[in-house]
């Protein structure tokens, strides 16, 4: 036992002895610092193995005891300085890795969308002025028909020099004139023509019982029995106006007119024999000339296709009076022609 003990013993002195050794060798000179910090990869320190020492005689019923130092032997710390190259100051101030914790890496903040920029209030738009709906433009006028060729029906007295007279004019005018006998006037005598002169000289039996009515043809009655049969006006017999020998014109601006205005002569002589009819149309008839100083007794007068008599009537084309009386023809003023020739053209429009 005491064997066993001197051994463990002199093993333990001789662990000691080489931990010493060892601390001396790795005190290194400054050289092998300055080596190990610009390699910065010391090398290991080696540990030498110790060398089973001899053992000493010993002496029999000694007992030895261990030195009181010795009992538990100093494990040899091998200094951090000749492991680890000498760092920065920095880096020798801060905590060992061992106790320093691994700093968290302060996650980076997500970016804030950016503050909209507030939008500057839009300036209201200046709206272009709406253009207003145009007046409505006015209806393109028909051209105007010509006389040259156009039939026109010339109902009077048979062989009456006035009405031979007043054909002359219309022939003059461009149309081709047809004179026909009163007596053997019927409605279905119209057809293929268009105008129908219905004369002075008529005998108003024959258009009496509304021959008329239904004969969608521009007329002209000079005859004022053919406006009364109709309902164009309100007056039959005793429709003249004697001892005068002018008319007013009421429309001068009209084209019936042509151009004249005021009290215009249509007769050269005049006397209580001598006369000119007359009208009282209703409302929608267009009056052109009047009894001098009479505006109640309508001269010249039309109504336009669609127009209304009084009694309801519609005319079926347009329709117009003359004031002419019998006898005329060379007493009448080349101002009173011309407003027939007018008339005559303006009904052939059929408005």
């Amino acid at each position: 036992m005491k064997r066993l003990l001197i051994l463990l013993f002199a093993a333990m002195m001789a662990f000691t002895m080489a931990a010493c050794s060892s601390t001396k060798e790795t005190a290194a000179p400054p050289k092998a610092v300055d080596s190990a910090v610009k390699s910065q990869t010391p090398a290991p320190t080696p540990t030498p193995t110790p060398s089973p020492s001899p053992a000493p005689d010993t002496v029999k019923g000694t007992e030895v005891n261990p030195p009181a130092d010795a009992a538990k032997p100093e494990e040899a710390k091998t200094p951090e300085a000749s492991t680890k190259p000498e760092e920065s100051k920095s880096s020798a101030d801060a905590p060992k890795a061992a106790d320093a914790k691994p700093t968290e890496t302060p996650k980076a903040e997500e970016p804030k969308p950016a503050a909209e920029t507030p939008k500057q209030a839009e300036a209201p738009k200046a709206e272009a002025p709406k253009a207003e709906p145009a007046a409505p433009a006015p209806a393109p006028e028909k051209p105007e028909i010509s006389a040259q060729g156009k039939k026109v029906l010339l109902v009077g007295r048979e062989n009456a020099a006035e009405d031979i007279y007043v054909a002359g004019r219309l022939k003059a005018l461009g149309f081709k004139v047809t004179i026909m006998i009163d007596r053997e006037f019927t409605a279905a005598e119209t057809k293929g023509y268009d105008l129908i002169y219905i004369s002075q000289t008529l005998n108003s039996k024959i258009i009496k019982d509304g021959v008329m009515k239904d004969v969608a043809i521009p007329t002209v009655y000079v005859k004022n029995h053919g406006m009364f049969y109709l309902g164009l006006s309100s007056i039959e017999e005793n429709a003249n106006i004697m001892n005068v020998k002018s008319i007013d014109i009421v429309d001068s601006k009209h084209k019936v007119a042509g151009g004249l205005s005021g009290a215009v002569e249509i007769y050269k002589e005049t006397s209580s024999r001598i006369g000119i009819g007359y009208g009282l149309p209703s409302k929608e008839a267009k009056i052109i000339a009047t009894g001098p100083g009479d505006k109640s007794k309508a001269t010249i007068y039309y109504y336009d296709k669609g127009s209304k008599a009084d009694n309801g009537y519609e005319a079926k084309a347009r329709i117009s009076f003359f004031f002419l009386n019998n006898g005329m023809q060379e007493n009448t003023t080349e101002a009173g022609w011309k407003l027939l020739d007018n008339l005559v053209l303006w009904t052939l429009q059929n408005g």
